[in-house]
Formats: C-alpha cells, sequence, structure tokens
C-alpha cells in the first residue's frame, strides 16, 4: 500500500471554508487516477501539472480510488474549493475550483486597498512564512490576478527563487529595498 493511500485512510478531512459545492456549466477537465493507484504509482505529478494549466473559470475533476486527504489540504491552501463525493468503496469523484473571489482566496492575505474601490493593486504580505509558502502563495495569487492589476509582494528578503519563475510565466517584476525591515516586489503581466 502506497504512502499517500494509508494517509486518506488514517485522516478524515477537516471541514472547512474550502468545502463546497462546484460551479455546475463550468468546463470541466477530467483526470482520472484510478489504475495509476491501483498499480501503486504516485499520480500527484500529473495532478498538479493539471492545476498549474487549470483555467481560471474552469472545474478539475480528478477520479481516485480513495478520498484524497492530502490533496484537499494542499490544494485548499492555494485558495482552491473542492467538493468530494463517493461513488463507491473504491470510487471517489473529487472537484476543484477558484472560488469567485480568487485572489483573496488563494492567497490568504492578498488584499485591495479598502478606501479604493477597484483597486488596481493587491497586496500579500508573506513576511515570517516558511519556504515554500511565500512562493506558493505568490503564484495562486497570480494565478488570479484579474488583468490589468498588479501585486505588490511584501517580503522580508529579496526572493531569488521567484524571479525565473515569473519570467516563465510570463510576469514582469521591479524589487523596492530602501526600507530595511521590508522588500516590496511589484508583479504585473508582461506586455
Amino acid at each position: 500500500m502506497n504512502i499517500a493511500r494509508m494517509l486518506a485512510r488514517a485522516t478524515r478531512p477537516m471541514r472547512d471554508r474550502h468545502a463546497a459545492r462546484h460551479p455546475h456549466g463550468a468546463v470541466v477537465v477530467e483526470v482520472d487516477v484510478r489504475d495509476e493507484l491501483r498499480s501503486g504509482k504516485e499520480p500527484f505529478s500529473r495532478i498538479m501539472a493539471a492545476v498549474e494549466a487549470l483555467r481560471p473559470a474552469e472545474v478539475l475533476r480528478v477520479r481516485a480510488i480513495f478520498e484524497p486527504v492530502p490533496l484537499l489540504h494542499a490544494l485548499g491552501r492555494r485558495g482552491f474549493s473542492y467538493e468530494c463525493e463517493a461513488h463507491g468503496a473504491d470510487d471517489w469523484s473529487v472537484w476543484f475550483w477558484r472560488p469567485e473571489n480568487a485572489v483573496a482566496a488563494a492567497t490568504h492575505g492578498a488584499v485591495a486597498h479598502a478606501d479604493e474601490p477597484g483597486a488596481e493593486t493587491l497586496w500579500l504580505d508573506v513576511r515570517g512564512l516558511q519556504p515554500p509558502e511565500p512562493l506558493m502563495r505568490t503564484l495562486a495569487a497570480l494565478d488570479a490576478l484579474p488583468a490589468g492589476k498588479t501585486l505588490v509582494q511584501i517580503h522580508s528578503r529579496v526572493p531569488q527563487l521567484l524571479f525565473p519563475v515569473l519570467a516563465d510565466r510570463g510576469f514582469a517584476c521591479d524589487v523596492d529595498e530602501r526600507d530595511p525591515e521590508r522588500v516590496l516586489v511589484r508583479i504585473w503581466r508582461a506586455q
């Protein structure tokens, strides 16, 4: 028995704010990993590749042979909502999607200035988080960043590993290190 299956049997998902009903009528991307799991293979990288390719309005449906509790928590931390349904003892469907207010949900802290309705800048404070959480939260916020908006990451140091990822994903940035207490990384979609 593989580790993921043992974890899934040993743990029950916490019913948290991420558990909900998936949006009906959305485009659904299907990833069926039942055969891989039955043969003892780990499908995590295949699932995460589908997550990375998921467009903002799309829903990911994962078919598994158990309730994938670790996956629920991992994608919940990235701001995804989910719904689980058992079709049988070894047949599960789990839907993942970004909620309508995806930027705030994905980042657990990216906020527009309250006094500026429709603000063009969203702020994400990642100071005090352990790696890779600042990178994961920043990428989740960027996945949901509306067109024309800028994300400002507030960090305690210059996030060197973030820059090549931003370039690969078509983002540009500048860094402000003038304040000794924080580093500001302003990120926007490159033209």
